[in-house]
C-alpha cells in the first residue's frame, strides 16, 4: 500500500507542471494494425506518408501546418481539411526542440465524396520535443486525434472523434525525453474497437514516460476501451466522466475485450479522481499483467450487462513467460467511491496475484462479490467503514483472503443471476481466511422462510489459522427458530470453518418472520439448530450470542449458544450433525432453548457417604428440565412494572392526604383556617422491595423501587358555616420511579417519570368528623433496559386514582393527646399505550385496575410553646392496607399473570411545626411490611413546608 501512495504522490507532484502531450499511434496495440489498415483504405492512401522536406509554416494552408524550426507559431480561426491529392497524413504537427504552435478556435476534418469518408491519419502531432496549444478546437474525421511522442500536447476545451485512438502518447527510447498530454474540459468519442485515451512506456521506467492527465471532460467509447495503459505508462483523470457500451458477448481475445480502463503488461497506472463511469457490456477494469495499480476516489462506478463482464478481470499477461502467477501483485485502490456491478460478478480472478483495498467508506458490490480460481491468489482488505456486497467463490486450487477493519462490513447475498448460481452448492461462499477486526459481517434476510433461501459460509482448507476476530467483531445470520433437531429440518444460515479459530465473536441470529419457536428438548447434541461448525482449534465461547440470547419474533423467549466439542463442559458434538470437512472432532455451536431452572428441593436423611476407588470424572453440566422456556431479561420489568407504579400512586395519595392533615383544624385550633390562601409544598421518598406470590416457574419476579416525589399545592377557597367548613384547593406531583428485579441475568435499573395533576376537597365537622377526597390524573414515561439490549422500550401511559377517606378526631382527655381513627378506599387505574419491544414483540400491557383499602389510625400529642408563639405536634400511626385480589395478565402474544399487589402494615411517626403565624413545618417516617405472601417492605420520608398568605 505503501508503494501505492508513494506512486501516488510523485505523480501528483509530476502533474502539477504544465503538462503538454500527445502520442503516435503506432503503438504496439491494436491501434497499430488497425491504422495501418485504415491507411491503404481510406483517405490516407500510399502517398500520404509525411516526410522531414514537407515541414512548412504557411499560415495561408488549408491543408496542414507542420513547423521543425524551433520557434513559436500562433495559428486561429483555421480549418485543416483533407484534400483529395492525399499527401497530407498530419493536420497539425510540432517537431524539433523549442518548436510551440499554439492553435485557437482550429477544425481539423475530413473529406467525403460519394464513395467513401476520407479521414486524416492523425490530427495534431508532436514529436522530438517539440509542443502544441490547442484551444476550443475540433478534431474529427481522424484515425488518432493527437498523438505525442518525445513531445508535449495540451488541449483546452473541444472535442476530439476518433476512429481508433482520441489520444495516444507514446514514449522512446530516450528516456530523458518526456512524452505527455493535458487535458482540460475535452470531450473525447471513439468509434467502434477504438481506444479513448492510450498511454504506453516500454523502457521499464516507472511513470518517467508516457502520461496523460485531463482534468473535467468525457470519454465515450463503443466495443472498445475508455483508457488503457500499457507497460509503465500512466493515465489521471479528475472529474472526467467515462460511458460506454460493449457487446453482449466478451470477445475470445484477450486485446479486444470492451472495458472502461485496460492495463497491459506490467508498471501500469491509472489514477481517477471525482467521476463517474458507466458502462454497459464491457469490463470496469481489465489488467493482464502485474504490479499494476489503479487508484480511484470520490467517484461512482456502475458497470452493467451481461454476466460475461466483470468489475474488475484480473488476468495474465498473454505474453508471460512458462505461464506462472505473477509474484508482484496488481492493485485496485478504492476511497469514498461506490463501486457497483447488479448483475454480474465485481472481482474475478484467475492465475494472478491481486489486491483490492478499500477505505474511507468505500463500497464494493456485485451479485457476486469475487470469484478466485486457476492457481489464482486474491486479497481483498476492506477497511474505515467500507462495505462489500455479494457471495464468494474460491476454487481448491486458489487462494481467496478477506480483511475486515475498521467497522468495514461484508454483506453474503445470494445471486440474482442464476449464472453465477454454483449447482454443487447453492447458496454457498468460500473464503481462504478471514481477518476480521472491529467489523461486520452480514448475511441478507432471506426471501422467504423455505428451505433453500438461506446461505452457508464455507471459510478454510483445513490446515492453521483460518479465522481470525479481535476486538468487536460481529456476525449476522437468519434462523428459522423451531424445534430445529435432524440436519435435514434445520433452516438456517451457518458458518463452517475447516481451520482453526482465534478470537471472539459476537452472534446475532435473526428469526426469520414466521419463527414458530418449539420445544428443542432438554439439551443434547443432536437437539436445537446448529449455527456454526468449527474443524479445527476453538474454544466454547468463541462464538457468543449478543445479549448472551436471542429472542423468536412476536414471543419473549430465549434462544441460547450451547457450545458442543472436545473441550466443552457439555460434552463432544454429534458426528451425525458434522456439516464441516474432516474427520476430527469439532465443535458445534447450537441454538436451544433457555429453560427456567426451578428451585433446588432440600434433601432429607443422612448426607452420602464417599465411595472408595478412583474420582469419577466430571459429567456434562446439566441444562434444567423444568420445561418452562426462560424469557428475555426486560419482561421481568414489565411484569413488575403496574404494581410498582400502583404503590408509587399510594405513595402519592399518602403524601397528598398529610397536606391535608396539615390544614385540618385540630381540636387545640393548632391550624385554624382562614380565609386567606395557603400553599405548601412537600418532597418525599422511599425504598421498597417487592416480593411475588408466584414461582420461578409461573414468571414470578422480585424486584427492589425505589420512588421520589415532590409535590406543591394551594388551598384555594374556604367555605365556613355555624358547624362545619369545606375547603377546595389543587395539587401537582412529579416523581420519579427506579426499579430493578432481582436475581435476574442482563437486568439493569430503569427509571420512569411521573405527573400527576390532582383536585382535592375536605369536609370537617366541628364535631371532629371530617371526610377527605382526593381526585387524580396523569401521565408516566420510561425506559426498560437492560445490560444485554440497553434500551428495549419506552413505556407511557396514564394513571388515574380516586381516594376517599373518612375519620374522627377524638380528645383522650389525657395530657392534650387526640387520636384520631381513620377508614380510606382507594381505586387506581393503569392504561398503557402498546409498544414494540427490540427483541420483536408486542408489549401489550392493556389497563389495569387495583383497589385497596386502608384502615388504622394516629395518636398526636400538641406542645405550645407561648413566648415564642410557636406549637409543636408529635404523631404515631398505624394503619393496615389490604389489596383486593383479582388475576391480572399481560400480554407478549402470549399471557404471563401478574403477581398479587399483597398487603402491608404500615407504622410510623411525624412532627407537625407552626414557627409563626404564617409557616408550619412537617416531617414524617414511614416503615411498611409485607403481610401476605405477596407485597411490598420498605421505609419512606417526607418533609414539607407550608405558607399562608
Amino acid at each position: 500500500m505503501n508503494k501505492i501512495f508513494q506512486k501516488h504522490l510523485s505523480l501528483c507532484i509530476f502533474t502539477t507542471a504544465v503538462l503538454f502531450f500527445v502520442h503516435d499511434a503506432n503503438t504496439k496495440v491494436q491501434a497499430d494494425a488497425v491504422a495501418t489498415k485504415a491507411q491503404s483504405s481510406t483517405s490516407v492512401n500510399g502517398k500520404a506518408q509525411n516526410s522531414k522536406n514537407q515541414f512548412s509554416c504557411d499560415k495561408d494552408s488549408s491543408s496542414s501546418y507542420r513547423c521543425n524550426d524551433g520557434k513559436m507559431h500562433i495559428i486561429s480561426q483555421k480549418t485543416y481539411q483533407l484534400t483529395n491529392n492525399g499527401d497530407q497524413a498530419v493536420a497539425i504537427e510540432a517537431s524539433k526542440k523549442d518548436t510551440w504552435i499554439v492553435a485557437e478556435n482550429v477544425t481539423i476534418t475530413g473529406e467525403s465524396d460519394k464513395s467513401e469518408r476520407k479521414v486524416w491519419e492523425i490530427g495534431a502531432k508532436v514529436s522530438e520535443e517539440g509542443s502544441i496549444e490547442l484551444s476550443n478546437s475540433t478534431v474529427k474525421d481522424v484515425l488518432t486525434g493527437v498523438s505525442a511522442t518525445q513531445g508535449e500536447i495540451q488541449m483546452k476545451g473541444g472535442s476530439i472523434d476518433a476512429s481508433k485512438v482520441g489520444v495516444s502518447v507514446t514514449n522512446s527510447t530516450d528516456s530523458s525525453k518526456k512524452s505527455g498530454a493535458h487535458l482540460t474540459n475535452t470531450n473525447i468519442k471513439t468509434s467502434d474497437k477504438a481506444i479513448g485515451l492510450f498511454s504506453s512506456n516500454s523502457t521499464g521506467s516507472k511513470w518517467t514516460q508516457g502520461e496523460i492527465y485531463m482534468q473535467e471532460g468525457t470519454i465515450d467509447f463503443t466495443n472498445g476501451t475508455g483508457v488503457k495503459v500499457e507497460g509503465a505508462g500512466s493515465v489521471i483523470l479528475n472529474s472526467v466522466s467515462i460511458t460506454g457500451r460493449g457487446s453482449q458477448v466478451s470477445s475470445t481475445e484477450n486485446f479486444s475485450e470492451s472495458s472502461a480502463f485496460h492495463i497491459l503488461k506490467s508498471d501500469g497506472y491509472i489514477d481517477f479522481g471525482r467521476g463517474e463511469i458507466d458502462v454497459l457490456d464491457a469490463h470496469g477494469i481489465l489488467l493482464q499483467g502485474e504490479d499494476a495499480d489503479i487508484y480511484i476516489s470520490e467517484s461512482t462506478v456502475v458497470v452493467k450487462g451481461s454476466d460475461a463482464f466483470y468489475g474488475m478481470r484480473f488476468l495474465q499477461d498473454p505474453q508471460a513467460e512458462n505461464n506462472k502467477r505473477n509474484h508482484n501483485p496488481n492493485v485496485v485502490v478504492l476511497e469514498k467511491t461506490s463501486f457497483t456491478v447488479p448483475q454480474s460478478t465485481a472481482i474475478y480472478n484467475s492465475k494472478v496475484y491481486s489486491s483490492v483495498r478499500l477505505s474511507k467508506e468505500a463500497v464494493l458490490s456485485g451479485d457476486l462479490l469475487l470469484r478466485a480460481d486457476d492457481s489464482s491468489y486474491l486479497l481483498v482488505k476492506a477497511c474505515a467503514s467500507s462495505t462489500l456486497v455479494g457471495g464468494a467463490r474460491t476454487d481448491e486450487n486458489s487462494d481467496a483472503e478477506l480483511w475486515l477493519w475498521e467497522g468495514a462490513k461484508w454483506i453474503l447475498t445470494r445471486p440474482k443471476n442464476g449464472n453465477l448460481l454454483d449447482s454443487s452448492s447453492i447458496g454457498d461462499s468460500s473464503i481462504s481466511l478471514i481477518d476480521f477486526i472491529d467489523s461486520f459481517i452480514i448475511f441478507e434476510q432471506p426471501s422467504s422462510s423455505e428451505a433453500g433461501n438461506y446461505q452457508t459460509l464455507r471459510i478454510g482448507k483445513g490446515t492453521g489459522k483460518v479465522y481470525n476476530a479481535q476486538g468487536n467483531a460481529h456476525l449476522y445470520l437468519n434462523t428459522y427458530l423451531d424445534k430445529g433437531g435432524d440436519i435435514k429440518d434445520q433452516k438456517t444460515d451457518r458458518v463452517l470453518i475447516y481451520g482453526d479459530v482465534e478470537g471472539k465473536t459476537i452472534v446475532h441470529v435473526q428469526s426469520v418472520l414466521g419463527s414458530p419457536g418449539g420445544y428443542t428438548g432438554s439439551g443434547g447434541n443432536s437437539q436445537g439448530i446448529s449455527i456454526i461448525q468449527v474443524s479445527g482449534k476453538a474454544e466454547k465461547d468463541s462464538f457468543q450470542l449478543d445479549g448472551d440470547y436471542v429472542a423468536l419474533n412476536d414471543l419473549p423467549y430465549q434462544y441460547k449458544l450451547y457450545a458442543y466439542g472436545p473441550e466443552s463442559d457439555l460434552g463432544e458434538a454429534d458426528s451425525s450433525q458434522r456439516l464441516v470437512e474432516g474427520k476430527e472432532k469439532f465443535w458445534d455451536f447450537r441454538l436451544q432453548n433457555r429453560y427456567v431452572a426451578p428451585p433446588p428441593e432440600p434433601k432429607s436423611g443422612p448426607a452420602p457417604q464417599p465411595k472408595s476407588g478412583p474420582a469419577p470424572q466430571p459429567s456434562p453440566k446439566p441444562i434444567p428440565e423444568s420445561g418452562v422456556r426462560a424469557v428475555v431479561p426486560q419482561v421481568p420489568t414489565y411484569l413488575l412494572l403496574s404494581n410498582s407504579l400502583f404503590h408509587a400512586g399510594l405513595m402519592d395519595i399518602s403524601n397528598q392526604n398529610k397536606q391535608l392533615e396539615t390544614l385540618r383544624t385540630a381540636s387545640n385550633g393548632m391550624l385554624r383556617m382562614r380565609k386567606n390562601p395557603v400553599s405548601f409544598l412537600r418532597g418525599y421518598g422511599g425504598n421498597y422491595r417487592y416480593i411475588s406470590d408466584l414461582s420461578a416457574l409461573e414468571y414470578g419476579y422480585g424486584g427492589d423501587l425505589s420512588y421520589n416525589g415532590v409535590e406543591a399545592g394551594v388551598l384555594l377557597q374556604t367555605i365556613e358555616n355555624a358547624d362545619n367548613s369545606i375547603s377546595f384547593g389543587v395539587m401537582t406531583s412529579y416523581g420519579k420511579l427506579f426499579l430493578q428485579p432481582l436475581d435476574v441475568e442482563q437486568s439493569q435499573k430503569s427509571a420512569f417519570d411521573k405527573w400527576t395533576a390532582t383536585a382535592y376537597g375536605s369536609m370537617q365537622h366541628d364535631a371532629g368528623f371530617y371526610v377527605d377526597g382526593l381526585l387524580s390524573y396523569g401521565h408516566f414515561k420510561g425506559d426498560v433496559v437492560t445490560l444485554a439490549r440497553g434500551t428495549t422500550a419506552t413505556l407511557k401511559g396514564n394513571p388515574l386514582s380516586v381516594s376517599l377517606t373518612g375519620g374522627q378526631t377524638l380528645a383522650m382527655g389525657y395530657e392534650g393527646f387526640v387520636f384520631d381513627p381513620q377508614v380510606q378506599i382507594v381505586y387506581q387505574h393503569l392504561q398503557f399505550s402498546k409498544v414494540r419491544d427490540i427483541d420483536n414483540f408486542n408489549i401489550e400491557m392493556g389497563k389495569l385496575d387495583q383497589w385497596v383499602a386502608r384502615v388504622g389510625g394516629r395518636l398526636s400529642k400538641t406542645l405550645t410553646v407561648p413566648e415564642k408563639d410557636s406549637v409543636f405536634s408529635l404523631y404515631g400511626k398505624l394503619h393496615l392496607a389490604h389489596g383486593f385480589e383479582e388475576k391480572k395478565s399481560v400480554h407478549f402474544k402470549d399471557a404471563f399473570q401478574l403477581g398479587a399487589f399483597g398487603s402491608s402494615l404500615e407504622a410510623g411517626l411525624g412532627l407537625n411545626a407552626q414557627l409563626s403565624e404564617k409557616f408550619v413545618l412537617h416531617a414524617d417516617l414511614t416503615y411498611q411490611h409485607n403481610l401476605t405472601k405477596a407485597g411490598f417492605s420498605g421505609i419512606s420520608f417526607s418533609g414539607g413546608l407550608r405558607y399562608r398568605f
